[in-house]
């Protein structure tokens, strides 16, 4: 699939990457509809270093859900959903009380080795298992 990735400051390409899969039973795999560029993108577009690895762009995206591992009860297949800048478990005490930005099993898109919006199609990783609205 084609996804952005940054390997320093102003130097961002649309390159091939693998395609996102299951891997646990609480993963979900959305394809991405849209996205859009964050201030936080931008920060790193002026300053970041230059890498060799580069870093996966884009954590602001609406998708739909392409398939779901055997202990997600709360998205189904087709399902359109909205991602935030971060992902979460959606069951931890601070997401019970409403402060999914500091979730205790979250994090953000496109942080080392996890996928981000501005591409083809996401992996989440873990995935509310129960009914707490489609959200990740």
């Amino acid at each position: 699939m084609r996804a952005t990735v940054m390997y320093g400051a102003g130097d961002v390409r649309v390159e091939n990457v693998p395609d996102p899969k299951l891997r646990e039973a609480t993963d979900a795999v959305v394809r991405v509809l849209r996205s859009c560029i964050c201030g936080s993108d931008l920060w790193p577009y002026g300053s970041m270093p230059a890498s060799q690895e580069g870093s996966r762009m884009g954590h602001e995206f609406l998708g739909v859900v392409e398939d779901v591992g055997s202990e997600v009860s709360a998205l189904k297949p087709g399902d359109v959903v909205v991602a935030p800048f971060v992902w979460v478990d959606n069951i931890c005490d601070f997401c019970t009380e409403g402060l999914q930005t500091s979730c205790r099993h979250g994090g953000q898109w496109g942080a080392p080795g996890v996928d981000a919006g501005q591409g083809e199609a996401v992996a989440h990783r873990p995935l509310n298992v129960s009914r707490r609205g489609a959200r990740l």
